[in-house]
C-alpha cells in the first residue's frame, strides 16, 4: 500500500508541472491562434491555425514585412493579424493603388491586387509604433493602420510574430 501513494503523488506532481509549463509557454513563449476573416488573403486564409512566437519581440523590434498579431486597439481582448509595412520614422503614403514608403514604391509580392481603398497619407510612423496593413488590398477588406479604429500600433500591444501556418482547413481531405 505504501508504494502506491508515492507513485500517485509522483504522477500528480508531474501532471501539475506539465500543466504549469504549458501555461507559462502559452502566456510568454509560443501561442496558437486561428485566423478569423479574410484580411490577410492570399497569405493567410480564414481558419488557418498559426504558431505565434511571443519571445521574438522581447529581443528584436518589428521589421518591415513581419506578420504580427496584436491586441485590437478598439476591442480589448481581441487580436488582429497584419503585416508590418512601416517602422518608426518611415513616411507611408498610398497613391494610385500603390504603397509608398519614404517616397519609393514598395514591391509587395505577397498581394494579389492593387490597393483599392484610395489615397492615404502621407503619415510618419511615430517612435514606439508600427504601421500595419492586411495583405488583402480589396476595398474595405482589412481594418488596419489606415483606419482610425486601429491607427499606428504601439509596441506594447504587439503579441508576437507569426512563425508558421500549422494547419490550413482548406487542405484537409476526407479519409
Amino acid at each position: 500500500m505504501k508504494s502506491r501513494k508515492p507513485r500517485f503523488v509522483s504522477w500528480v506532481r508531474t501532471l501539475l508541472l506539465a500543466v504549469s509549463a504549458a501555461l507559462v509557454i502559452n502566456q510568454f513563449g509560443m501561442a496558437f491562434s486561428i485566423v478569423n476573416g479574410t484580411s490577410m488573403e492570399p497569405t493567410l486564409q480564414d481558419g488557418d491555425r498559426l504558431l505565434i512566437n511571443k519571445f521574438h519581440f522581447m529581443f528584436e523590434k518589428p521589421q518591415r514585412g513581419d506578420v504580427i498579431t496584436f491586441e485590437d486597439p478598439s476591442h480589448s481582448g481581441k487580436y488582429l493579424v497584419k503585416r508590418v509595412v512601416g517602422i518608426p520614422g518611415d513616411r507611408i503614403e498610398i497613391k494610385g493603388g500603390e504603397l509608398y514608403r519614404n517616397g519609393k514604391r514598395v514591391r509587395e509580392p505577397y498581394i494579389d491586387s492593387e490597393i483599392e481603398d484610395g489615397k492615404f497619407g502621407p503619415m510618419i510612423v511615430k517612435k514606439g509604433n508600427v504601421f500595419v496593413m492586411g495583405d488583402n488590398r480589396h476595398r474595405y477588406a482589412s481594418r488596419d493602420s489606415r483606419y482610425p479604429s486601429v491607427g499606428q500600433v504601439p509596441d506594447d500591444l504587439i503579441e508576437g510574430k507569426v512563425e508558421f501556418i500549422l494547419w490550413r482547413p482548406s487542405l484537409a481531405a476526407f479519409l
